[in-house]
């Protein structure tokens, strides 16, 4: 299933009705998620500058005070992340509209946030429901209904294939990330993080795919990529500030005592799948990191979901030191929802329920788990939700 470039996305919908609200905004997510084609689309009566051009870089690098003057206060800037101290100096103007595409470190976020009124949105890899034609469906804002569905077959394939937009459908899904990754080290990682041992850096997004889903235990990922912990931490603030990947957080409740590290998780389970070398179906299912995987694909899904209405998903995981660990955990408009796995590969079902009972005892008010099936095991009848993986 290659997704094509003309896919439309639910968040041009949300841009263009709360476009008047400020004059300020930050459009991120994933590198060739689509950003440019949603903002010139959406933001079509504005000029339009490129930071990969060299002519505009050097001058944002040399001449940052004359840059707006030079350009327009009613613009769209690409590529923010090859010039980030541009922020400094932009139009205090009522009449200015700038619309920052790329990634700027959290810190400077949160500053344009609290003080010029930036509202910032992520465009990630495309939803299963953009590619369906559907309107977001953010999991956990209404109860689940009690009913059991299956993935159609194919779904492996799905996951392998990712959800990145592609400009020529014929290439293979090795040549495709294979590409992306060669344009992703060149203009970012040796272009932004000025990083230029390709071979480390690889070799750390290899180590990060077989953990994935795991906490970020940074000092087991330096050892097992040979680099310090230093950079690993480094490392991993970029790959989430450029949205490579998201970030998921460990639920806090004051009674218990709780694993502080979060969780990750690659926003493209296409590059995921090609970091583990799985060129088929049956390699990522009998993959050794598949339960990281499916469970990556359902927590990437949501967070995409929400992020097409402008909203973050209150998406957590759950871990204490009494052993008890529940793989996601959702904020509904009931309470806590925590969501189980079933699948041959993950833990049985009575298991994962007996390790969600923490949170009714002393999270507060709690729905009945919901489970995300991949199809490869079936229940004939259950107290609780079924949903396939392909529906989230």
């Amino acid at each position: 299933m290659p997704i094509a470039p003309h896919i439309a996305r639910s968040l041009a919908r949300t841009l263009s009705e709360e476009r008047t609200l400020t004059n300020l905004f930050l459009i991120s997510g994933m590198p060739s998620s689509g950003k440019t084609t949603l903002v010139r689309t959406v933001f079509n009566d504005l000029s339009y500058v490129d930071l990969n051009d060299i002519y505009p870089r050097n001058l944002a690098h040399t001449q940052p005070k004359d840059f707006f003057s030079v350009y327009g206060n009613r613009l769209i800037v690409d590529g923010i992340e090859n010039a980030p101290d541009l922020v400094k100096f932009l139009p205090d103007d009522n009449q200015a509209c700038i619309v920052l595409v790329g990634y700027l470190p959290k810190e400077t976020v949160k500053s344009l946030e609290e003080n010029k009124e930036l509202m910032h949105y992520s465009l990630p890899p495309v939803s299963q429901r953009e590619y369906a034609g559907k309107s977001p469906d953010p999991f956990g804002k209404v109860p689940q209904a009690l009913r059991i569905s299956y993935p159609q077959p194919g779904f492996f394939d799905l996951m392998r294939n990712g959800f990145l937009p592609r400009t020529d459908l014929s290439l293979s899904t090795a040549a495709f990330y294979e590409n992306w990754l060669a344009q992703f080290f060149a203009r970012h990682v040796r272009g932004v993080l000025n990083v230029y041992k390709d071979t480390l850096f690889f070799n750390y997004l290899k180590v990060l795919a077989t953990n994935n889903m795991e906490e970020l235990n940074h000092s087991k990922f330096a050892k097992e990529a040979g680099i310090s912990y230093a950079t690993a931490i480094y490392w991993t603030d970029f790959l989430m500030d450029c949205g490579v990947l998201f970030e998921i957080p460990s639920l806090k409740l004051e009674q218990r005592r709780q694993v502080k590290r979060s969780k990750f998780t690659f926003a493209d389970t296409g590059l995921l799948c090609f970091l583990l070398g799985c060129a088929t179906a049956e390699e990522v299912y009998n993959h050794p990191s598949y339960g990281g995987v499916l469970s990556g694909f359902a927590a990437a899904e949501i967070i995409k979901n929400y992020a097409a209405l402008g909203l973050t998903a209150p998406i957590y995981f759950y871990r204490d030191t009494a052993h008890k660990h529940v793989e996601l955990v959702i904020k509904g408009s009931k309470g806590w929802g925590p969501v189980g796995f079933l699948s041959q590969k993950m833990r049985p079902m009575k298991e994962t329920i007996r390790h969600t009972d923490v949170l009714i005892k002393i999270g507060g008010p709690c729905e009945d788990i919901v489970f995300i099936s991949d199809g490869t095991l079936a229940v004939e009848t259950t107290s609780y939700p079924v949903v396939a993986a392909t529906a989230i």
